[in-house]
């Protein structure tokens, strides 16, 4: 247990914060399908994409929390490294002296976690009753942000954040048939806490290393925030539009989607930040698919912001297990200030 709890110690050191908004939720299924459900809007990630896909008639729904670990390259072979130096480690962590601690960090571990690499952490569970005509869900989840950077000057320093965030979620939703067209509107309150640093380190050198550097900073405040969605839907051919951050943005972060859903295939296209003016269209535009060959098997795959997502979900009795990769956008084209992240988890 003690060299878990090690374990569990150096991942933390090896990561920094970065700046996304933390009340917006992405899944595995929708990041790994370009983050394209706006228009799809079917399952639990309406909550986050669209909340007027929650009517969709599939009754009493109560979902375990599932947890999932996304990480950069960097990150992911600096942990794979630190398992297999477990005893190493721990006689390091051992010292008194943190400028040896951190030189021999460096000098192990700065290659891979040169320049910027981030971690992500995350879990989610939620209760409700989905009607033809109406829902109502309470959801919660939990998420914890980091990133490291690493300099690579003559004299490297190394930069060390992460913060954290826990929501609870109330959604509700009613849809109206008109004809052949089903009509729905919905909304999300989510209330929460944000702790902005857990840990802070900037620009550690080697040469001016401080125990007093890693003390951490355990402040958290409050936070909510509304999301308002609306959803059209022609047989298997769906629209949607999102809302989000409505009481919160200064300027309306606008979304909106369309979708062809079946039960075995699901294609939708999606634009994001429609009246933010510094993005292009191809950073705005989401493409993907989710394709089920088999009731145990899910396949996702897309275009994000010019780049390609892709990942598997398998079913094995009462436990899924899941993998892919996709990728955060951080610029205003496509194409541009991106990293790619890899995603692993399981869920009940």
């Amino acid at each position: 247990m003690k060299k878990w709890i090690i374990f569990f110690l150096i991942a933390l050191l090896s990561v920094m914060a970065f700046s996304f908004d933390l009340s917006f939720y992405n899944s595995f299924e929708t990041l790994t399908m370009g983050e394209t459900f706006t228009g799809i809007s079917d399952d639990i990630n309406a909550v986050y994409y669209n909340p007027a896909g929650l009517t969709n008639g599939k009754g009493f729904v109560f979902v375990f929390p599932s947890m999932n670990i996304n990480m950069s390259y960097g990150i992911g072979s600096s942990l794979f490294k630190a398992l297999t130096h477990i005893n190493e480690i721990e006689s390091v962590l051992a010292s008194t002296n943190t400028a040896n601690v951190v030189s021999y960090f460096l000098k192990n571990y700065g290659q891979d976690l040169l320049n910027t690499n981030r971690i992500v952490v995350k879990t989610n569970g939620y209760i409700g009753y989905n009607a033809k005509n109406f829902a109502f869900d309470i959801s919660g989840f939990a998420q914890g942000y980091a990133r490291t950077f690493v300099s690579n000057d003559l004299v490297p320093f190394v930069s060390l954040h992460a913060k954290a965030a826990a929501y609870l979620e109330g959604t509700g939703a009613l849809a109206f048939d008109i004809s052949s067209v089903k009509f729905s509107i919905g909304g999300t309150y989510r209330y929460g806490y944000v702790m902005p640093n857990i840990y802070s380190v900037d620009n550690l050198s080697v040469l001016s290393a401080s125990s007093s550097t890693f003390e951490p900073n355990l402040t958290y405040k409050a936070t909510s925030n509304v999301d308002l969605g609306v959803k059209i839907s022609v047989g298997p051919f769906n629209f949607g539009g999102l809302w989000h951050n409505v009481t919160n943005s200064s300027t309306p972060n606008l979304r909106i989607g369309t979708g062809f859903v079946t039960r075995n295939l699901a294609i939708g296209v999606d634009f994001e930040k429609l009246l933010d003016s510094h993005y292009s269209f191809f950073r705005r535009l989401h493409v993907g698919i989710r394709y089920v060959p088999f009731d145990f098997v899910k396949l996702y795959g897309g275009l994000s912001a010019g780049w390609f997502v892709g990942g598997a979900e398998l079913e094995l009795g009462a436990v899924k297990v899941y993998g892919g990769t996709y990728v955060i956008n951080g610029g205003f084209h496509a194409g541009y200030d991106y990293q790619r992240m890899y995603i692993i988890g399981f869920g009940l």
